[in-house]
């Protein structure tokens, strides 16, 4: 169960696990993970890499959806405790930019293999969120777990979306985090009643 900027801090921690791995294995200079919307995407593929680092690895959040799977159960819990939750899917795109199709694909290859080897994400590297106004929030409960796990998606999906974004089509790696369930306040719960049946016996009396 988590606070509503769950979303954000499974971004943030995806990013920050990538950028972790990235630095022990090459030396802390080279490839750079981020989160990237469609501004930065169009400037990444336009642009020689002046206004965003290139190498790059761009993750792309592209869509939240409900996991109909867990809802039922938490549907149950909330029904019990008065808490309701939503539980979610992040689906996001990773991206690699890069002077040449051979690094981009070697870029590419080392991503998939951290989020293959850590894709549970719990306890500290589940990070906390910086607010506009300064300071961190913590949206994370003890016990939470978030998983990374690669997504189906079309080509054909996938081409409707840079067709969308107005830039040429690029390889990328399907993923979603699952599930990021976000608790609502607390709700008053209606009072039970218990319903009591009493059988009673009747004797029916007969003439003599």
């Amino acid at each position: 169960m988590a606070g509503f900027q769950a979303l954000e801090a499974a971004g943030v921690s995806i990013v920050a696990l990538l950028n972790r791995r990235f630095a022990e294995r090459d030396g802390g200079a080279g490839v750079a993970a981020m989160l990237a919307n469609t501004r930065e995407l169009k400037t990444m593929a336009l642009n020689s890499g002046q206004l965003i680092q290139q190498p790059s690895i761009s993750v792309f959040c592209y869509r939240v959806s409900v996991d109909h799977e867990t809802r039922p159960g938490w549907s149950a819990v909330a029904n019990g405790d008065g808490i309701p939750r939503i539980p979610l899917r992040l689906h996001f795109l990773i991206g690699a930019f890069a002077a040449t199709v051979e690094e981009e694909l070697l870029w590419l290859g080392l991503t998939a293999q951290i989020l293959e080897g850590e894709g549970v994400l719990t306890g500290p590297l589940l990070l906390p969120v910086t607010l506009p106004t300064g300071g961190t929030v913590n949206p994370w409960r003890p016990g939470d777990v978030i998983q990374v796990v690669t997504d189906d998606l079309a080509l054909d999906s996938m081409s409707e979306a840079f067709q969308s974004l107005n830039t040429d089509y690029r390889l990328q790696l399907p993923y979603l985090a699952r599930v990021i369930c976000i608790d609502g306040a607390q709700q008053d719960i209606a009072e039970r009643i218990a319903t009591v049946a009493a059988r009673v016996d009747r004797l029916t009396e007969v003439p003599v």
